[in-house]
């Protein structure tokens, strides 16, 4: 049943391309409890595994992949950031418990940004890197009533540059399972089973341990 899952989901990717992706960027963010960067690494692994390394591979990871991610998370990430920007700290005590985000965690936020000293740099850092969640970054910045042009060309860079690495993870990935899985079609739903799982795993953790 998992791997029928999977089969289907892939043929909606690789049906959907692009589409999919910016659909699927604009729902992680919104849905909260979706690990951010789930859909960069699933798309680039279906879409990209078994492509050659070129200029031209790279071309359509970024046209397929790469800004259709940033598109969608730019979209996506407005949600929050304008809710906060409206009603502020308010709204997070009220929903912060179903948006795993709270007060402190943005104080949290808040420090780490003091004691960069360069807020911009700091944001699109964070934007580039996980290290911090991103609805995190989107209440914050929407708290401290953040420049909307700027968040908007922060976030979309950022995401850019994310998107960018996760993509060649995913695609580097994908290209592994195939050298792996050559040979052994018998066991290749098994392979794919322990790959997907583990991928999620280290995925939830990792949000799991920035989150607090």
């Amino acid at each position: 049943m998992f791997t029928n899952i999977l089969s289907g989901l892939e043929g909606f990717v690789v049906s959907y391309g692009p589409w999919a992706v910016f659909g699927g960027s604009i729902l992680e963010q919104v849905v909260t409890p979706i690990p951010s960067s789930l859909v960069v690494l699933g798309a680039s692994f279906f879409l990209m595994k078994g492509v050659a390394l070129s200029v031209g591979s790279l071309e359509t990871m970024f046209l397929t992949i790469t800004l259709p991610a940033a598109l969608g998370v730019t979209l996506g990430s407005l949600l929050y950031y304008g809710i906060t920007y409206k009603i502020g700290i308010p709204f997070v005590e009220r929903a912060g418990k179903y948006l795993g985000v709270t007060v402190e965690d943005l104080e949290s936020v808040e420090q780490k940004v003091k004691e960069s000293r360069y807020e911009s740099l700091f944001l699109f850092a964070a934007r580039c890197v996980p290290v911090i969640p991103s609805i995190a970054i989107s209440l914050f910045c929407g708290m401290i009533r953040y420049n909307p042009w700027n968040y908007v060309i922060i976030t979309f860079f950022g995401a850019l540059v994310q998107a960018s690495i996760l993509g060649i993870i995913g695609w580097q990935f994908g290209n592994f399972y195939l050298t792996l899985s050559e040979g052994l079609s018998f066991i290749d739903n098994i392979i794919l089973v322990i790959l997907v799982l583990a991928l999620v795993y280290f995925i939830i953790k990792n949000k799991r341990k920035i989150s607090n």
